[in-house]
């Protein structure tokens, strides 16, 4: 009879499994050569073990972060295939509208789904957005997007409330933990790795059963501080000033923010040049500009302003800054929502969520609407021909 290799015959024993081999080098390192254990000997075995623990994630980031970079595998295919399911990539007729954002492009019923609406046919929107990103998210994004589709317009959705501060974090306040202070310390020098793993994270527990009936009752339920977004909440007692800092660009930390910003515009910018796309910029204003009811509830919060005046006029310098930055480039537009939220605001029409500061419905649906009027007037000579009406 033949012995398996993995029996306990002779073959077998000549054959360790690799489960043995570690067990046996551990427990050597942690009672060493007389099979006792020692303080020294288990020191030096957790010691390795630890070293070996912090190469495996050095290892895991560098390999995520290269991977991001190159945006090889697609990192957000699982986002851009649910917020694009109803369309039809084998069919590239007419033009090719590629929507690029944060929180308030991504869904599967977000202003481009309704963009697509407005367009009809002759265009095709492509919906990129992707959650807690600002521009140097989208500007690689960009890259794999040109490639796959060679969009006749982008569509940069970008938002006062939170990009530049995505960009420098308020590190120096009080009430920041050493493991978040190290967090965004990495990110905030521009590496892309510890992001994607905290997303995915968040994804991942986003898919977790929850009551259709509570999620109901809280996108109902009227303003309450206990009740509005767990982040908005922490941040505006963290950073009171965080609002009207980015909104102004005001301080050291927005500077430099701002100047990492423009660097990703740039960027950006140049894509869509070289691959002859018209471009773009959407500005989305934080709900204190908007209307005074959204200022009170932040108030209510802790956050602060020294003139609440000055944030609701159009536009504001993180709008002009935007607007310095591609001036002159006849195939760039910069779009303001600011003036047509606060007229659609004072009709009585609500277009953020009570409790939360992204839009309802309506507000992505009037965001719908000015991209398509924007793409209306025309961008360029080369600019795509609208849609008739």
């Amino acid at each position: 009879m033949v012995k398996s290799v993995h029996g306990d015959g002779e073959q077998g024993q000549r054959h360790p499994s690799c489960t043995r081999l570690i067990g046996s080098a551990i427990m050597t390192a942690m009672t060493g050569r007389s099979g006792r254990w020692t303080p020294r000997s288990v020191t030096m075995a957790v010691g390795a073990l630890g070293i070996g623990l912090v190469l495996v994630v050095l290892a895991v980031l560098v390999i995520v972060e290269i991977s991001y970079r190159l945006q090889w595998p697609d990192p957000h295919r699982a986002e851009f295939k649910a917020f694009n399911h109803s369309l039809d990539f084998s069919k590239r007729e007419g033009s090719t509208l590629l929507a690029l954002g944060d929180s308030f492009t991504a869904g599967a019923e977000s202003w481009p789904f309704a963009l697509q609406a407005n367009l009809g046919e002759g265009w095709q929107v492509l919906n990129a957005g992707v959650g807690g990103t600002t521009i140097t998210h989208a500007e690689r994004i960009s890259r794999l997007r040109f490639r796959q589709f060679h969009p006749d317009v982008v569509v940069y959705q970008t938002y006062v409330g939170n990009d530049l501060l995505d960009l420098r974090h308020p590190l120096e306040a009080k009430g920041v933990g050493f493991a978040r202070q190290i967090y965004w310390r990495i990110v905030d020098s521009g590496f892309f790795a510890p992001w994607f793993l905290n997303h995915r994270a968040a994804a991942l527990a986003a898919l977790m059963p929850s009551d259709p009936e509570i999620v109901e009752a809280a996108v109902a339920a009227p303003f309450a501080v206990d009740n509005y977004s767990p982040r908005d909440r922490w941040l505006s007692r963290l950073d009171p000033n965080h609002v009207e800092r980015q909104i102004l660009v005001e301080g050291d930390a927005m500077e430099a923010a701002w100047r990492q910003y423009r660097r990703g515009l740039r960027l950006l910018v140049e894509r869509c040049r070289v691959n002859e796309a018209d471009l773009v910029i959407l500005v989305v204003p934080h709900c204190v500009q908007v209307a005074p009811i959204y200022l009170e509830r932040f108030a209510a919060m802790g956050a602060r302003w020294s003139d609440a005046d000055i944030l609701a006029r159009s536009p504001v310098p993180f709008v002009a800054r935007v607007r310095e930055a591609v001036k002159g480039q006849s195939s760039i537009r910069v779009v303001d929502a600011l003036p047509a939220m606060q007229r659609a605001e004072r009709k009585g029409i609500q277009l953020y969520s009570t409790n939360d500061p992204h839009l309802t419905p309506e507000g992505s649906e009037l965001l719908a609407q000015i991209v398509a009027a924007s793409l209306r007037n025309g961008l360029s000579k080369k600019g795509p021909h609208p849609p008739p009406q």
